[in-house]
């Protein structure tokens, strides 16, 4: 695999300080996905990161489904741009990107599991017994050893998502359905 390739170094302001901060873009060939784009802004002044990654292939805002149906489906790979949004409607469950959200990759166990945790932060904060912390976290733990049926869909109006599994659906999103404008 060939190492990135530096294309820019240009100066930002901070969003964090307003300071000046070094934005470094890189391209680099992943297998499958082809040239994406890594972003790195620094500011050296307050320590403020933040990383992005594009693909530089152009994409149509889509929706991605995918069930987890039986154990073993809960390890499909999840790649989520930052601007997507994640729905589990099963579970009532729905991630909005921020305005300075960033994408990631994981599998959908650890999607499953960072919800776990979220979670269980939030019932313990409320410092009561609460019998619905307690069915959620339930719930939540079945899925993420896929002892339970539900779907994860991701609103990907950026054109960057995927859930890398020949289960995969994918449905476009027209953007007059939509009701908001795509986040590019």
């Amino acid at each position: 695999m060939s190492e990135p390739v530096k294309i820019a170094e240009y100066e930002v302001e901070c969003p964090v300080c307003s300071q000046k901060a070094l934005v470094e873009d890189y391209i680099h060939n992943v297998p499958y996905y082809g040239d994406i784009l890594i972003s790195v802004l620094t500011c050296d002044k307050c320590g403020f990161r933040k990383r992005d990654i594009g693909v530089l292939s152009i994409s149509e805002p889509r929706k991605i489904i995918y069930k987890v149906e039986k154990p073993g489906d809960e390890r499909a790979l999840l790649i989520r741009a930052g601007g997507s949004r994640v729905l589990i409607p099963e579970f009532n469950i729905e991630i909005s990107p921020g305005p300075f959200s960033q994408g990631f990759i994981t599998t959908i166990e650890g999607l499953i599991m960072d919800l776990i945790e979220k979670t269980s932060f939030l019932c313990e904060s409320r410092g009561e017994n609460d019998s619905e912390c307690d069915r959620v976290l339930d719930l939540l733990n079945k899925a993420k050893d896929g002892l339970v049926e539900y779907t994860v869909i991701i609103e990907d109006y950026p054109g960057r998502s995927d859930i890398v599994s020949n289960k995969t659906k994918y449905v476009r999103i027209e953007k007059e359905e939509s009701g908001e404008k795509p986040r590019l």
